[in-house]
């Protein structure tokens, strides 16, 4: 296959991301032809990955019933979202050099193995640490899983079915949310929460049996020296902003701050960025580094992963603030409440796959601006209007946020990575569900602890928790509604680049 020296891309590959039309030869169709291999490869990992997701929403709206009991706070329980993130965060940096190292099978199958002790750990929790443990443990079966698959589609995929497996996945993924909120309340109101990860043993044995055959190498393994130190600094890093943030919102809520608890606070986030400027310099300086930063030289990737993140915090945000909004304000029940964001998770998700035929036809700059245009607009109306209106509307605004998300979020990562040199490709995967992870348990923290200032001192069930639960979400609306400028601006530059 030619290449083009200047961006180390298939010489068929536009500058905007989309590949010319497929040949019509018979030689051509049949190297265009996708694999029942590469399907099975992609379902099994999606499985794993879908988990992941389906239980953040799951838990998400099971928030008020999981601090009823174990006896919690809104702080402490948002952990079970914020804590998985990080931990899918900090292993998902490992994932080019895992890639590398071991086989792409053996790789699935430690993650489907870690994701079903996780769901049992989970389901027998006699404590809150011990549910939240299960939850860590399937973080890193997820933190595997994730970029495996995605590697597995930008490697092994015909150049011209890039975008629409893309897509693929990102439906496949995006179906987790369109589930999760009315399934989480539907079982959590008939059978309390346990039985939802007992529900992940089934699904977890199918891709287990699909993975082990259909699972294929599509690079030699490699002996190569992990950077112990780099993965220390890296994870430092992001623990220390996430968790610096949930302290300050925590001294906040409380009114009172002693000496050592304000130092910790203050000092945490001020580690973790220290930690994270060692790495960079680190890894800059290595002969092996954890993750080759170097393509973020590349100008569409570096734009396009900003919007990627950004994307996932204002998606993650909403799929926080919704759900706790129309529960604790509105007074909704939990069953209410997803079936009220089931609409737009599953437009959102049947969007992702149309998008990714847009881009291959078309090229990246119709789905991905048009997408980013109307999150903005869904985003902004939210801000103003969300918290005023009753839940038949405040379900639309989000059904038309998640039908430019469907249509700019798989495809963004498509156009970034279309344009990194194909021995790179683990390391951009793994540096996009980094951030990606990162920014979705920042988003929980920074949303949970605004919601958790308004409500601090009030008891749960009166008139004065529910006005400060409303005002908690307008603050966290308004915030998404800033970050989904970002993301137009962003991803402007990223396709500016190749105009």
């Amino acid at each position: 296959m030619s290449v083009d020296t200047q961006h180390n891309r298939p010489s068929g590959l536009p500058e905007d991301g989309h590949e010319a039309s497929a040949s019509t030869d018979p030689a051509g169709r049949a190297r265009h032809k996708i694999s029942g291999k590469l399907v099975g490869s992609i379902v099994a990992t999606a499985i794993l990955s879908f988990l992941g997701l389906l239980l953040e929403t799951v838990v998400n709206i099971l928030f008020p019933a999981l601090m009823s009991d174990f006896g919690i706070t809104m702080s402490a329980v948002s952990w079970m979202t914020t804590g998985y993130l990080l931990v899918v965060s900090v292993i998902m940096p490992l994932s080019g050099y895992l890639q590398r190292r071991f086989t792409a099978r053996s790789l699935f199958i430690t993650a489907a193995v870690t994701v079903m002790a996780g769901a049992v750990v989970a389901a027998m929790a006699p404590a809150y640490p011990v549910l939240l443990a299960g939850r860590l443990l399937q973080g890193i079966g997820t933190g595997i899983a994730t970029p495996l698959m995605f590697s597995i589609i930008m490697m092994q995929a015909p150049r011209p079915k890039v975008g629409m497996l893309m897509g693929v996945g990102g439906l496949i993924l995006g179906i987790a949310p369109a589930l999760g909120p009315t399934l989480g309340g539907a079982i959590g109101t008939l059978a309390g929460w346990r039985p939802i990860f007992w529900l992940n043993i089934p699904l977890l044995v199918i891709a287990l049996i699909v993975g082990t055959r259909s699972i294929q190498q599509a690079t030699p393994t490699r002996k190569e020296t992990l950077a112990i130190g780099q993965l220390v600094l890296l994870a430092l890093g992001l623990v220390g902003l996430v968790l610096g943030i949930e302290r300050i919102g925590a001294l906040v809520s409380s009114g009172s701050a002693g000496a050592a608890a304000l130092a910790v606070a203050i000092g945490l986030p001020f580690v973790g960025l220290v930690c994270l400027a060692l790495f960079v310099r680190a890894a800059n300086r290595s002969e092996h580094p954890l993750i080759h930063l170097n393509v973020l030289r590349d100008g569409t990737y570096a734009w396009s992963l900003v919007a990627f993140a950004c994307l996932q915090f204002i998606t993650l945000g909403l799929g926080y603030v919704l759900p706790t909004y129309a529960q604790m304000a509105m007074g909704h029940t939990s069953l209410v409440a997803g079936l009220a964001v089931l609409p737009a998770a599953v437009v959102g998700a049947a969007f992702a796959p149309l998008g990714g035929v847009i881009l291959d036809h078309v090229g990246a700059r119709v789905p991905i601006m048009t997408g980013a245009v109307v999150a903005l607009v869904a985003a902004v109306l939210l801000a103003l209007f969300g918290v005023g209106v009753n839940l038949f509307l405040l379900a639309a605004m989000y059904l038309l946020f998640m039908l430019g998300f469907g249509l700019a979020f798989a495809d963004t990562q498509t156009h970034g990575m279309a344009h990194v040199a194909q021995h790179l490709t683990p390391d951009a995967t793994a540096m996009m569900n980094t951030c990606q992870q990162f920014a979705g348990a920042l988003s929980m923290t920074v949303l949970s602890t605004i919601v958790a200032v308004r409500q601090s001192g009030l008891t749960s069930g009166t008139a004065a928790f529910q006005h400060g639960t409303r005002s908690g979400s307008a603050g966290g609306l308004a915030v998404l509604a800033a970050v989904a400028v970002v993301v137009l601006v962003a991803e402007h530059m990223g396709l500016k680049k190749r105009d």
